[in-house]
């Protein structure tokens, strides 16, 4: 295979870029991205390189910075190298050290093309990677866009080595005597897709010899599943959806005589960032004629309303939901919260207690806002919720199923997870707030 005639010949195809077109080339010092910048070379392009510096292997990254300024230098190629904070930014916003490397540098990335202005961004993405992409979303429960991979080009970012397997590359790396660094954490299994890559997917030649071509087949096939899937939607929502003063109505009626409605509420859904989970539990609440209950994503909140969903903006610092009287259901986020006054009985799984003697009617339940503080059970000095979450290893999607109750604009239980020991119970106690936690809807 010449390498460098299938890169022309597929950027060509799928019209990623034409030599007019001025290109930042992300360009870690691996084999892959040391290959991507020789063939745009040999191609004539405009281009400069970004380099980020994530500061997480100590001398192995500064050796790889060092070799890239060097190389650039050397080529006349305009160079930016960025130093990434990544640790205080996984501590910041709770997510894991891949997750946090990606936003940090996809966020620069585009901050350079725009300062600069180049047209795209160029991503080493290759064949290889594509499949172990494939497999990571498979396991992980992907519909028809998720199978259908990486795509070569999504906005301003462009990856034109798709084509390409891991060998053709490092062939070509070897044959044009082409120098590169390896990155030592690829070697590793901590990371899920390294084990792919390293366990999983050298299983596939076993069965299949051409398990590569196939697979990047199926990629387009799904891609192109996946193209009119959506225009059926978009046809589905003139039908069931309409939008009247900034608010969303489904007709959940309607809805429901069509063929998988749970997974076609999903689709509707998407724009406001309700999870499946919750879908399913509008359906059941709508079916059981829970008419009232409410449910929360991030920036939106959804309400049967007898036959259709109501979904509207939601407002943090504006909107609460309010207990007013007691006994109370409410289902918010994923989960239910029946409050009520009871005799203690003593300490179980998913139930709260609360002085009831400290409280004052009404409550409200609302998101967390930043800088929100309580005090944790067994704890005599107030702690910042975000630092509570973050020692509890609460991921960022867990994060947006947390909720305040607040009395008194004070913080008396983080649902689901603790109450304020300022409301807890003691011997004085004589009025008991009981607050049952359950997974999924009233019935």
């Amino acid at each position: 295979m010449n390498l460098f005639s299938e890169f022309k010949k597929y950027v060509q195809e799928e019209s990623l870029f034409e030599p007019k077109h001025k290109l930042l080339v992300t360009l870690s010092g691996g084999p892959d991205s040391m290959v991507l910048l020789e063939l745009l070379l040999q191609l004539g392009q405009q281009i400069e390189v970004a380099h980020a510096n994530f500061q997480l292997r100590g001398a192995e990254s500064e050796e790889e910075t060092a070799f890239v300024k060097s190389f650039c230098a050397n080529r006349g190629i305009k160079l930016h190298i960025k130093y990434m904070d990544t640790k205080a930014y996984m501590e910041n916003f709770g997510i894991g050290v891949q997750e946090a490397a990606r936003n940090l540098r996809y966020q620069w990335f585009e901050e350079l093309r725009e300062t600069n202005k180049l047209d795209f961004i160029v991503l080493a993405h290759h064949a290889n990677d594509q499949v172990e992409t494939m497999v990571f979303h498979l396991l992980r429960g992907a519909g028809s866009k998720g199978l259908a991979g990486i795509m070569p080009k999504v906005n301003h970012i462009r990856r034109p080595l798709l084509f390409a397997s891991r060998a053709a590359i490092m062939n070509y790396a070897a044959q044009n005597k082409i120098p590169y660094r390896t990155d030592s954490s690829n070697l590793k299994e901590d990371y899920s897709r390294n084990f792919i890559r390293q366990q999983i997917i050298p299983q596939f030649e076993r069965i299949e010899k051409g398990y590569l071509n196939n697979l990047l087949h199926t990629a387009k096939i799904m891609a192109a599943t996946h193209h009119y899937y959506q225009a059926q939607i978009e046809l589905l929502k003139l039908e069931l959806l309409s939008n009247e003063s900034g608010r969303t109505e489904i007709n959940l009626k309607d809805l429901t005589t069509k063929a998988y409605p749970s997974y076609l509420l999903f689709e509707l859904l998407k724009p406001f960032d309700f999870n499946f989970e919750q879908c399913e539990e509008m359906l059941h609440s709508f079916e059981n004629k829970n008419t009232g209950a409410i449910f929360l994503s991030g920036n939106f909140r959804g309400l049967i309303n007898r036959e259709t969903l109501l979904v509207s903006p939601y407002n943090n610092e504006i909107q609460a939901i309010e207990i007013s009287s007691l006994p109370q259901s409410i289902n918010i986020g994923r989960m239910v919260y029946q409050f009520s006054l009871a005799t203690f009985e003593g300490f179980e799984e998913n139930v709260m207690w609360l002085a009831a003697d400290l409280l004052a009617l009404p409550l409200a339940i609302r998101p967390i806002n930043k800088g929100d503080k309580f005090k944790p059970l067994g704890l005599v000095h107030f702690q910042k919720v975000s630092d509570y979450l973050i020692n509890k290893k609460i991921n960022r999607f867990e994060k947006e199923q947390v909720f305040a109750l607040v009395n008194n604009s004070e913080i008396v239980a983080l649902l689901p997870y603790q109450i304020s020991d300022d409301y807890k119970i003691n011997s004085d106690t004589k009025s008991f707030l009981k607050i049952e936690i359950k997974k999924g809807s009233t019935k």
